[in-house]
């Protein structure tokens, strides 16, 4: 490619929000969906990226309903090719929170590392890249986690060095706290954070590009928060400078 065609690329990222399953929690709702965080998607865009929707290529309509599930519904070898042409779209991913998590979200996350595709987790996407990589996860003490509706809700303290330190810039961040499960048993990533009773409030991969998942809600925080807006856009930087090595402009 010569300076005039990298001239002429589009410089912003593309980065994938891989889509939850969502009934609104009603056995009667006619219309089972696909649902993206607004939140973060316009945070992303608001960094400079341009953002898509992940979906899953499942012929079939309902997934699993429990975080913690077994993941009865899995992709044949047809679906697993499709949904990995459309992470191959993209410059990063986006694994959100949610309720629920899926088969699907567990694959990206390994596919992720496998590839060092940049991959952000928050909340739900953490416990997906936990059991993506082989690890474990387990109830939370929810009387000190499971706050829901509450800005800030207790400190963690993030270990020197980290890629979480070098994003806030600090040892020590107050956050949010709206999740019912945390890690147990963590392969393939460390943790870097920890809250005062001992939950691991992040987990990360150095050897990767960027590789990180946070317990808490970092998108809930971004507007008053400029440690947690660093974390969004800190990832669109990394995802930019994947897309430029891709592109063999870096």
């Amino acid at each position: 490619m010569d300076k005039k065609e990298k001239n002429l690329v589009n410089t912003k990222p593309i980065i994938g929000i891989v889509a939850k399953f969502n009934d609104f929690d009603d056995p009667n709702f006619l219309w089972r969906r696909q649902v993206i965080d607004g939140l973060t998607r316009s945070i992303l865009i608001k960094h400079g990226a341009l953002v898509i929707g992940i979906l899953p290529q499942n012929k079939g309509v309902d997934f699993n309903d429990n975080d913690e599930g077994k993941y009865k519904i899995k992709m044949d070898q047809n679906e697993t090719q499709d949904f990995i042409e459309t992470l191959k779209l993209c410059d990063g991913i986006v694994l959100q929170g949610g309720t629920n998590s899926d088969f699907y979200e567990e694959f990206a996350a390994r596919y992720c590392y496998e590839n060092d595709i940049p991959l952000l987790g928050i909340c739900a996407g953490y416990n997906n890249m936990v059991r993506g990589l082989g690890g474990t996860t387990k109830r939370s003490n929810e009387k000190i986690h499971n706050q829901f509706g509450k800005d800030l809700v207790h400190k963690i303290t993030i270990q020197k060095g980290s890629l979480l330190n070098k994003i806030v810039g600090s040892t020590k961040l107050v956050v949010n706290s709206i999740h019912g499960f945390e890690a147990a048993d963590l392969k393939n990533v460390v943790a870097s954070s920890f809250s005062k009773d001992g939950c691991i409030e992040s987990i990360e991969n150095t050897s990767k590009r960027f590789f990180l998942g946070v317990k808490f809600h970092p998108e809930l925080l971004a507007s008053n928060s400029p440690q947690c807006n660093n974390i969004f856009k800190f990832f669109v930087e990394e995802c930019k400078s994947a897309k430029a090595k891709n592109l063999g402009c870096e």
